[in-house]
């Protein structure tokens, strides 16, 4: 199942552990997060193989998805 999620302030970011937009829950887990990151309502950005981008890879998300399946 997906579902999107509007956040709509820092207060919810914060009680929600919302890592910025956009992120990825997979089992209610986020599979991309880095620690020490800040919490709230800000542009996200993914390491990827080619740099930084806005959404991560389709391999990133295939081997988060079978990483979380076994």
């Amino acid at each position: 199942m997906v579902a999107t999620r509007l956040v709509a302030d820092q207060a919810e970011a914060e009680r929600l552990g919302f890592t910025s937009s956009p992120t990825i829950l997979i089992d209610g887990r986020d599979p991309f997060a880095e620690p020490g990151h800040v919490l709230g309502l800000t542009c996200r950005v993914y390491r990827t193989a080619g740099g930084l981008a806005g959404v991560p890879t389709l391999d990133q998300l295939r081997q988060a998805l079978q990483a979380a399946a076994e």
